[in-house]
C-alpha cells in the first residue's frame, strides 16, 4: 500500500454501491438459488455438486466481472428477473455506511458511481439516500459499466468535478481503482465486508460452495491499482477520518 497518499485533497467523492453501501452477496445468493430451482425443474438428474462445480467455473474462469444470467441459461435470466423484482427485499445495509454518508453529504458533495441495475436507484430514493448525492450514475442507465472508465468520466464530466480534488471509494481494486486510475482520481478501497446473511431458503450447500468461491474471487480481483489506493475498513471509517465525526454506536437495520 502506497502510505504517501492522504485524504487532504478530497473536496468531492464517488462512491460505489455494492460492498461500500449495502452487500452484494444477498443478491447473488437469491440469484443462485432461483438458478439451482430452475435449473433442477428442466434437469430433475442435476445435483447440488454438480450446480456448484459449475457455478465455481462461472464465477472463477467464465465471467470476467459480475455474476449475471449467463449461468444454466435461460434459467439464469429467468432468476435474474426475479431477483430484480425482489430487489428491495434483498438489500442488507453495511452498518453505519447511511450515517456515513450523511456524514459526507453535511461535509462535502457525493456522487454514486456503480455498476447496479435501475432497481437500485429506487432503493436510494426509497431509503432518502439520493437526497443526499449529487448524481447517481450506474452502468445499467448510463450504458457504460466499469470497469470501463467512462462511466466514472461521464460523471465527473456531468458535474464538473476536478479528478485530482475527488476520490473515488469503492471495494474492487479492478473495478474501482482501476478505471479512476486511468483517469488521475485518487482512490481508496473499503475491505471487503463479512456481515451479510443468506437469504431464507437458500441451501447451505450453496452457502457454503458460494463463500468458498467468494475467497477466490476476491483473490482474482486483486490490480496493482490497489498499491495507489488508500485502504480503509469501512465509508465509516472515511468519513471519520474527512470529518472527525465518530461512527455511531448502534447499527442501522436492513432495509
Amino acid at each position: 500500500m502506497n502510505r504517501t497518499i492522504t485524504l487532504s485533497p478530497a473536496e468531492t467523492i464517488a462512491t460505489d454501491v455494492g460492498g461500500v453501501l449495502y452487500y452484494d452477496e444477498p443478491f447473488e445468493l437469491a440469484w443462485l438459488q432461483g438458478v439451482l430451482e430452475r435449473a433442477g425443474e428442466d434437469d430433475p438428474t442435476l445435483t447440488i455438486e454438480r450446480f456448484t462445480a459449475e457455478m465455481r467455473r462461472f464465477y472463477l474462469h467464465k465471467a470476467g466481472t459480475t455474476a449475471g444470467p449467463g449461468l444454466f441459461t435461460p434459467a439464469g435470466a429467468h432468476s435474474w428477473n426475479q431477483v430484480r423484482r425482489t430487489w428491495h427485499d434483498h438489500v442488507q445495509l453495511i452498518p453505519g455506511a447511511f450515517d456515513a454518508l450523511d456524514a459526507l453529504y453535511s461535509d462535502r458533495p457525493v456522487c454514486i458511481v456503480a455498476n447496479q441495475p435501475p432497481e437500485c436507484e429506487e432503493v436510494l430514493r426509497d431509503t432518502g439516500v439520493a437526497d443526499r448525492l449529487a448524481l447517481i450514475a450506474l452502468d445499467s442507465t448510463v450504458g457504460i459499466a466499469k470497469p470501463d472508465p467512462g462511466l466514472l468520466h461521464w460523471a465527473m464530466d456531468r458535474l464538473g468535478w476536478q479528478p485530482t480534488t475527488t476520490l473515488m471509494v469503492g471495494d474492487r481494486p479492478d473495478h474501482d481503482a482501476a478505471p479512476a486510475r486511468q483517469l488521475d482520481i485518487p482512490t481508496a478501497l473499503v475491505a471487503p465486508p463479512t456481515g451479510w446473511t443468506a437469504p431464507p431458503g437458500t441451501d447451505p450447500a450453496l452457502v457454503t460452495a458460494y463463500t468458498a468461491v467468494r475467497v477466490e474471487r476476491l483473490e482474482s480481483r486483486q490490480h496493482p491499482a490497489a498499491e495507489h489506493s488508500l485502504h480503509l475498513l469501512d465509508l465509516a471509517d472515511l468519513a471519520e477520518q474527512l470529518t472527525g465525526r465518530r461512527r455511531p454506536t448502534t447499527k442501522e437495520p436492513s432495509r
